[in-house]
């Protein structure tokens, strides 16, 4: 795949925005040092500066909100019923996505002994299906776009249910959530973006086409200042991951998911590639602001950044070595 001028716009602002982000970040860093918990500081001379957490939480706000608008314009009707028509396929997504891999993670967190925050996090990124990476991984491996574009909608909107009901169930005995609560949340923050951004490709489609250059770049500037800001802010809580077994769970729970994916995904080498790299990767957009919302304990955020690194990078890696394959040849996922 090669870059157009297009991408290299989004990574020259993506870049800026990033370089802006770490500089103004700094004083926020050394204000959450201080120990001061509340969304907002109070300098000398009166005036209120958002803290660190709340600054985060209102970038990964923006990205979620314009990385499931940008989902909604860019999918398709007949790309859902092209995934709904392939019914033993949906259902073997279904099961690995909502079942397989949330099981997969709590039965991980209770076999290795890790800090509860930690725990939250990988069940956390484990139980939020969906990823928006998926139809540009399949373009990656040269795989079945459409149907990636369709399961990806179909667990995003399955997932308002399914995220707070998992967790309810799957996390830690010592950890406690609101499932109303996360539910609501999550049907706010990308499910109505989402049909919102699919209500204006059908009704409008010109005008879906002309705002998803915008909302894409918005979602790719975004991403890349989240991932500074959880680093500046969050770097102590980051360096704390190291010894702690949760790196190494998350390795686990990304290879075993991508082998999950490719054993359920049907006898078409495309299907099997998408679910692989569709489950592996998780929906780093929900589970960060999931994190950000609903934890208290920055160790869940900082464990889904690192897991939801870990996936991406592992899929997309897979997915660049399967698009190299000869389409014959390409038949395993080793």
């Amino acid at each position: 795949m090669h870059s157009g001028p297009g991408s290299s716009c989004v990574v020259l602002l993506a870049s800026s925005f990033a370089s802006i982000t770490c500089q103004g970040v700094t004083l926020l860093k050394s204000q959450q040092a201080n120990g001061r918990d509340s969304n907002y500081v109070t300098e000398p001379k009166g005036m209120d500066v958002p803290s660190g957490a709340a600054v985060v939480e209102v970038v990964t706000a923006v990205f979620v909100l314009s990385t499931m608008v940008s989902m909604g314009v860019r999918l398709s009707v007949s790309q859902l019923v092209d995934a709904l028509r392939k019914r033993r396929l949906l259902a073997n997504s279904l099961v690995v996505n909502l079942v397989a891999v949330p099981l997969l993670a709590a039965l991980l967190v209770r076999t290795v002994s890790v800090g509860t925050g930690f725990a939250g996090g990988i069940v956390l990124l484990a139980v939020s299906p969906g990823a928006p990476f998926g139809p540009k991984l399949a373009e990656l491996s040269d795989s079945d776009v459409a149907f990636a574009s369709g399961l990806m909608a179909i667990l995003c909107l399955l997932s308002v249910v399914t995220i707070p009901l998992s967790l309810l169930l799957l996390l830690p005995g010592d950890v406690s959530v609101d499932p109303l609560a996360i539910g609501r949340m999550v049907f706010g923050i990308q499910l109505i973006p989402l049909l919102l951004g699919l209500g204006l490709s059908i009704v409008v489609p010109s005008l879906a086409d002309w705002v998803y250059p915008f909302v894409q770049r918005l979602s790719d500037v975004t991403f890349v200042g989240l991932i500074v800001l959880l680093v500046v802010v969050y770097s102590d809580s980051m360096v704390s991951l190291v010894g702690t077994g949760t790196l190494g769970l998350s390795t686990v729970a990304v290879g075993a998911s991508l082998l999950l994916g490719y054993g359920l995904g049907g006898p078409a080498r495309e299907t099997r590639e998408v679910l692989a790299t569709t489950t592996a990767a998780r929906n780093a957009a929900i589970a960060l602001f999931v994190a950000t919302t609903g934890f208290s304990d920055p160790d869940v955020l900082t464990t889904v950044l690192a897991f939801s690194f870990i996936g991406v990078v592992g899929s997309g890696l897979i997915a660049s070595v399967w698009g190299r394959q000869p389409v014959e040849s390409a038949s395993c996922p080793g």
